[in-house]
């Protein structure tokens, strides 16, 4: 049976691999890495598969190994992100902490990787509106990203940790937007660290979805 280790989720650090699936999966990871930082430094427009082979140091068919086309690095970026979704929504489902503290670090995490630099996150951002196989590919996961999403926040609506007024649909949908709106003002005009911008936007974000003290609510009646 053919080797699985090349399609696990980038980052992951598998137990229990051959030595020849561990090589493999370096190799993807390697591939990954170079084209992102060609991405970042050159735009993803720009970046041939022969730029990519090259600063990772492997034959240019080697790369077809492992991704099919130069679009399907960003599918598998996205796929990464949904990893951390659902890795996430496991940690709410176990109750471990509260909600908001799992969606804080969401928040920030779902940054690092187009963070690494405002060239990189400007060229990803970029590249998803200007090739449309991207632009569904992308969707796709923003979807799977946000159905996850929608199951926290309605455990958090029924913990008492979320405000009820508001579908949980609807607040993941705010979380979402509110974190491309960070990272887009960020790419464009990078004034502060990555991290504090993002720890500040989701502390903006929260402020409208913590439930309301009862003693407010009945100074809000009474007026």
């Amino acid at each position: 049976m053919k080797s699985q280790a090349h399609l696990r989720p980038l980052r992951e650090v598998p137990r229990n691999l051959s030595r020849r699936e561990r090589h493999s999966l370096d190799v993807r990871q390697r591939l990954f890495d170079a084209a992102m930082r060609l991405f970042a430094k050159r735009g993803f427009t720009e970046t041939t598969v022969e730029d990519i082979t090259e600063a990772a140091d492997v034959g240019k068919g080697t790369f077809f190994n492992y991704f099919p086309s130069k679009e399907e690095l960003l599918t598998a970026f996205g796929d990464l992100r949904v990893g951390k979704v659902r890795a996430a929504l496991e940690g709410v489902e176990r109750g471990d902490e509260p909600v908001v503290a799992i969606l804080r670090r969401l928040f920030v995490d779902l940054a690092v990787e187009p963070g690494r630099s405002p060239e990189l996150a400007r060229g990803m951002l970029l590249a998803m509106l200007s090739s449309e196989a991207v632009r569904e590919k992308v969707c796709k996961r923003f979807a799977q990203g946000q159905r996850m999403t929608t199951r926290m926040f309605a455990l958090a609506q029924e913990r008492g940790e979320a405000r009820k007024d508001v579908n949980a649909a609807d607040l993941a949908r705010s979380y979402k937007e509110s974190h491309l709106g960070a990272l887009y003002a960020w790419a464009v005009a990078p004034t502060s660290r990555l991290i504090p911008t993002f720890q500040r936007a989701f502390g903006n974000f929260w402020s409208g979805v913590a439930p309301v003290p009862r003693h407010n609510e009945k100074k809000g009646s009474a007026q």
